[in-house]
């Protein structure tokens, strides 16, 4: 059950949509792998830097909850909003993010829908 008015359990719902929307958009990749990127894996660090994007600039977290609920310094947050924004500029990256955008969207929509079913 999501509570609505409960921001915490609104963060993780909303964190839990971006990952499982990612980890579709990037399916070799293992959900622990995209939250805690193995060292050299650049592929999960782009994975985990989407799910970043996605939080900030599609959910419109604040930077600032994000960087305290992930442990992560406000320059890793800004590094990563950089790296999506400049890939968004290729069609074919923006077109896959645009995917896994509406995929995220459409998770959250749903669990928080089932939570108003029961």
């Amino acid at each position: 059950m999501v509570n609505r008015f409960d921001q915490s359990q609104m963060y993780e719902a909303t964190l839990h949509a971006c990952v499982l929307a990612v980890q579709e958009g990037f399916p070799h990749l293992a959900v622990c792998e995209i939250l805690d990127p193995p060292h050299d894996w650049f592929d999960a660090a782009l994975a985990r830097q989407v799910v970043m994007h996605l939080m900030v600039r599609e959910f419109e977290w604040p930077k600032r909850r994000v960087v305290e609920c992930e442990n992560r310094s406000r320059e890793a947050i800004n590094r990563a909003l950089r790296t999506i924004d400049e890939r968004l500029l290729t069609p074919r990256f923006d077109t896959h993010y645009r995917s896994m955008a509406r995929q995220a969207r459409a998770v959250l929509s749903l669990r928080l829908s089932d939570n108003e079913a029961a």
